[in-house]
């Protein structure tokens, strides 16, 4: 298969991608996708969740792609590699019930659906992790928005100052890091600890939940249309 392509020069093959343990058809879709795509140098399968854990603490990965399904071992998995500093991407083998809820407190950075995997799916969601925006497939998106109605309100000592509020705003936008950075004329580390202590204050594991309590809440308003 040959992925398509936009008459721009390819990105140097750098990436190294770990893909964990899932459905033997997926796994080996995923891989083959995963060679073809520009910019991935190297693509390892593993069959178990210590498979992955001892290709981890190799540290020689920069994303670890995981099928998630209900009941396996995928936060422990997600949460070691975000520990080790490598990129991840949730592969849902559901849009609905029990996976979709679960999904929603994974500690991912990106997340896209089995079913629509496909050469372009993957090459943007691994394009806009590597800018540090998050993939988000619209049905964990606005499942995200309903699971959040009716959880706890924010305590006076945990509300944002003005510059986490002006992060937030542009988080919600769907800005990168770099981005954000760039529109309140700081460095990206420092954009990088407010996303931070947003997600820290709002009691959210990742972007797209702090996004949807912040809609809930009205920190921020929601887009129309």
């Amino acid at each position: 298969m040959s992925a398509p392509t936009s008459g721009q020069p390819a990105p140097p093959a750098t990436l190294r991608v770990l893909v964990a343990p899932g459905p033997m058809i997926l796994q080996k879709g995923l891989e083959a996708i995963l060679r073809d795509l520009p910019g991935v140098a190297r693509v390892h399968t593993v069959d178990t969740a210590a498979a992955t854990a001892a290709q981890l603490r190799q540290r020689c990965w920069d994303l670890l792609v995981v099928p998630a399904d209900v009941g396996a071992p995928v936060e422990r998995m997600l949460s070691l590699a975000r520990g080790l500093d490598v990129k991840t991407l949730a592969v849902l083998l559901a849009t609905a019930g029990p996976l979709l809820e679960a999904a929603v407190e994974l500690p991912a950075d990106g997340f896209v659906v089995a079913v629509d995997v496909d050469h372009r799916v993957l090459a943007e969601a691994l394009h806009d992790i590597q800018r540090g925006e998050m993939p988000v497939p619209k049905e964990l998106g606005r499942f995200a928005l309903s699971a959040l109605q009716g959880r706890h309100r924010i305590e006076p000592e945990t509300r944002l100052t003005p510059r986490e509020q002006e992060a937030l705003e542009l988080l919600a936008r769907g800005l990168s890091n770099r981005q954000i950075a760039s529109a309140l004329g700081i460095s990206e580390h420092g954009a990088k600890r407010h996303v931070c202590r947003i997600l820290t204050k709002l009691d959210c594991p990742n972007r797209t939940t702090a996004v949807a309590t912040a809609y809930r809440l009205g920190l921020v308003e929601e887009p129309v249309g």
